[in-house]
């Protein structure tokens, strides 16, 4: 129960969603001790159903959520918050009943105060300590003031020569420190006109000496940065920030780096020394003895209440990375051909008068492969070899396979090179593609797995910046950036499923060695909740998922767990019988059964335990990551990196008997 100091301190504004957002301003008998001035309230709601309190009103909340952000305490409202509020003006002296300054509310309550509530209102408005409530004048100057400071914050694209405006921004390059001032380069993702243009690869910056952040150097606007190449964003999309004073100081102080996200208030907008770019300017300004800060460090990981305007920014950072993703892969299919053509017309051996020598019947086979894909797009032009054949007797009933009407591939078939067929010099050349984005469906049996340890199969994950954002779904591009990345244990939020496995063909005869075609494939977290339908948890310490986890996939691949189990045993054990026999200058011997089985042996063996193994259908999906490549003439991902292969499973589902029945 406490006193409203306003109807809002800001006034509602809409999120991203149907709902809107307003903060009021509490004070009860908590604030009376100065522990602190007041609490702020979050009321999330449609925009007729926001409560509209007035000054001095006393509010009762039911079931509201308290929360703690960068130590700061306040309250936040759900779907089961219920707000009652009393006029100020109609509140009796106890013991009389407040029931008549009880104002109907804009929402369908879930429960009512009753009449201890209401005698405890009057007790209590007459009772507490008012003078901390701004007086009516006061109040509609803070009100004033707040509808200002909305009109005041900007989104970059609108920004103009000579205001001062709030701004929500990310730090796209590390500070540049000059003693006397730090410059930043900023961006939310808008275009201005009057910005410098970066161009896609960015301008050239010469590596025999640092560069001034204020000396222009070729293309580069002022400010430019410290050296390096720019990493983006491209465009018109980030402006340069001098700071000054107290600010460059907070920055140093709070160690700001490239990818944080700020809110810098009262930036002075104005051209630069080219005369030809919007810059900004903090600069240092005092609120009465006190040194100001304008800058704010905005918080991505707050899912509760986040800033409709903090996740405006996010989503057009996203926009711009989709964006930015599907222009490089048209520019990487366009220029891999041109960059890769001499290489492979060399060897291949044909010259600009010849023409490709190649198997006519085997390219028209590889001409199939788009009417076989599933329903996903390739990411380039391209066709794949894909056979009919009949499946194999799948009896595996613990295992359900999506698309039952899709023709059963081979991993014959799957792994078949493709080729795309271009025009060098007027000649039509075949060049083979790193990957296709193509889907299958093939009858296999699980003949090994990574991690060793089901217990690795769950890994932490930290929480992107995109979290906040209630439709945003990860992608695999990001959780491989993410999972290469150093988790912080105290930033680790959740858990994910991460695992391989290696599986057989089913339908393809043995080879000379007695062994069947294999395929590894890599299991999402996505794809893993189907599998399994069990969420990932901390397995070192849940020891009920865990099991459940076991029993699943013992349905999946029967005793191979156990298997593999043994197996791993006996290889450590080899090893420390390898390791003393080195130390005792022992010869190795292979036939005694104290020393272990041999690796090759323990490998054959774990592959024929598997006979017992029933084949059942899955579903896979052919895809590229970027790997590092340090070899130039194979880097065709990009300077320093190449496309690898990958297959992933998925529309897989492991039936239990309950589920079953």
């Amino acid at each position: 129960m406490s006193l409203a100091l306003s109807e809002t301190s800001n006034p509602p504004a809409q999120t991203r969603r149907s709902d809107w957002k307003c903060e009021v301003c509490l004070y009860d008998r908590y604030t009376e001790d100065g522990s602190f001035d007041s609490i702020t309230l979050n009321v999330f709601r449609p925009q007729n159903e926001m409560p509209a309190p007035g000054l001095g009103d006393v509010i009762v909340l039911l079931q509201a959520k308290f929360q703690s952000h960068n130590d700061v305490l306040s309250l936040v409202t759900h779907w089961k918050t219920d707000i009652h509020l009393y006029s100020a003006s109609q509140i009796p002296r106890p013991p009389e009943s407040a029931l008549k300054a009880l104002r109907p509310g804009p929402k369908k309550t879930t429960h009512n105060p009753g009449q201890p509530i209401h005698e405890y209102v009057s007790f209590f408005y007459h009772s507490v300590d008012k003078s901390c409530i701004p007086s009516e004048v006061e109040f509609q100057h803070i009100k004033a003031k707040s509808i200002t400071a909305n009109e005041k914050f900007k989104v970059l694209k609108d920004v103009q020569m000579d205001t001062y405006v709030d701004v929500i921004v990310q730090l796209v390059r590390q500070p540049y420190d000059t003693a006397d001032r730090i410059t930043l380069w900023i961006s939310d993702f808008s275009e201005n006109d009057s910005f410098f243009h970066f161009a896609w690869k960015g301008p050239a910056i010469r590596a025999d000496k640092p560069v001034d952040p204020h000396e222009s150097e070729y293309d580069m606007p002022y400010g430019a940065g410290s050296g390096g190449e720019w990493k983006g964003p491209f465009g018109k999309r980030s402006m340069q920030v001098t700071c000054y004073d107290q600010h460059a100081a907070y920055i140093r102080d709070q160690k700001l780096s490239m990818g944080s996200w700020v809110m810098l208030r009262n930036l002075h907008i104005k051209y630069g020394r080219n005369a030809a770019n919007l810059e900004g300017f903090l600069r240092g300004e005092r609120n009465d003895s006190d040194l100001k800060i304008n800058i704010t460090q905005m918080d991505t990981t707050d899912t509760e209440s986040p800033d409709p305007r903090l996740k405006e920014a996010l989503r057009r950072k996203l926009a711009y990375e989709k964006l930015k993703q599907a222009e490089t892969q048209e520019i990487f299919n366009a220029s891999w051909a041109g960059k890769k053509r001499k290489s492979d017309l060399a060897e291949m051996g044909i010259t600009s008068s010849d023409k490709p020598k190649r198997n006519k019947n085997k390219n028209k086979n590889k001409n199939k492969a788009k009417k076989k894909s599933m329903g996903h797009e390739e990411s380039v032009t391209s066709s794949a070899a894909v056979s009919t054949i009949s499946s194999t007797n799948v009896n595996n009933s613990n295992v359900k396979c999506d698309y039952e009407n899709k023709t059963i591939s081979t991993f014959e078939d799957i792994l078949d090179p493709i080729y795309l067929k271009t025009k060098v010099n007027d000649q039509e050349v075949e060049l083979q593609l790193p990957f296709v984005n193509l889907n299958y469906r093939a009858d296999v049996r699980i003949i090994n797995f990574m991690p060793h340890d089901l217990r690795d199969f769950a890994q932490p994950k930290k929480i992107s910046e995109y979290a906040i954002l209630s439709d945003y779904e990860e992608s695999d591009a990001d959780s491989d950036e993410e999972r290469r990345s150093t988790a912080d244990p105290d930033e680790v939020r959740q858990w994910e499923w991460r695992f391989f496995l290696e599986l057989e063909d089913a339908n393809s005869p043995k080879d000379q060695g007695g062994k069947k075609k294999t395929l590894w494939v890599a299991v999402n977290n996505f794809s893993a909740q189907c599998l399994l339908n069990l969420d990932a948890s901390d397995l070192h310490q849940d020891d009920d998922n865990l099991d459940i986890l076991r029993d699943r996939l013992f349905l999946l691949w029967g005793e191979l767990e156990e298997k593999k189990s043994i197996g791993e045993a006996n290889k450590r054990r080899a090893a420390r019988v390898a390791l003393a026999n080195t130390a005792t200058n022992r010869p190795p011997s292979h036939s005694s059964d104290d020393e272990g089985t041999a690796p090759q042996q323990q490998e054959i063996e774990l592959r024929s335990s598997q006979i017992s193994n029933l084949p059942f259908s899955c579903c896979i999906r052919q895809y590229g990551v970027k790997v590092g490549e340090e070899d130039p003439a194979k880097a065709d991902a990009g300077e320093g990196k190449r496309w690898q292969r990958m297959f992933g499973l998925f529309g897989t589902k492991i039936v239990t008997h309950q589920q079953a029945a």
